[in-house]
């Protein structure tokens, strides 16, 4: 089987790289402008990647996982995990000063986020493709997932126009009233 074309290894792949760019925008270091300029260039990668593989995910992916035994529940979840993850990735995007604590504060809850995320996908979603799925209908996903995902990268859809576009309401969690904040709107 080919495994560079197996949707399945893209998309894990795909979370390797999430970490790895999240580690960046951790780091701290003494070269106070060096750090700066790494956490501008990991977040705009970070946000043109997620928007990019959640939304191949669902229009390339999720319906043929819709229909594995049991896919249906878990590609809702996903799909509504991937709505929190653009809330997250619009916050962040939001803080202007990438050495804030603002900023940190706001890694620390996409980076949660994130990882519940990935976490639920990899165990369920991913595992049922792997059993249920054959090597040439995996490789045939994986080559529709990475053009898309390919596509809106070079887009640009992570920019914060774009992210906001896929957030109920556009705003991050600070600029709502409190009713709206605890879903009485």
């Amino acid at each position: 089987m080919d495994v560079a074309g197996d949707v399945v290894e893209a998309i894990v792949s795909d979370h390797v790289r999430f970490e790895h760019l999240l580690r960046i925008l951790r780091t701290r270091d003494t070269d106070a402008e060096l750090v700066r300029a790494r956490r501008v260039s990991a977040r705009t990668e970070l946000a043109d990647l997620l928007v990019a593989h959640a939304t191949a995910e669902e229009s390339a992916v999720y319906p043929k996982l819709r229909e594995l035994s049991g896919g249906g529940a878990h590609v809702e979840h996903g799909a509504d995990e991937h709505i929190d993850g653009h809330r997250k990735l619009l916050a962040l995007l939001d803080v202007a000063d990438v050495l804030a604590p603002e900023f940190d504060r706001a890694v620390g809850k996409l980076a949660n986020s994130l990882a519940h995320h990935v976490d639920e996908e990899e165990r369920t979603l991913l595992n049922d493709a792997r059993l249920q799925l054959d090597a040439a209908t995996r490789s045939a996903l994986g080559a529709a997932w990475r053009a898309e995902r390919d596509r809106l990268i070079r887009a640009g859809c992570g920019h914060r126009d774009a992210v906001a576009a896929l957030v109920p309401d556009g705003r991050p969690p600070h600029q709502r009233g409190s009713q709206e904040s605890l879903g009485a709107a």
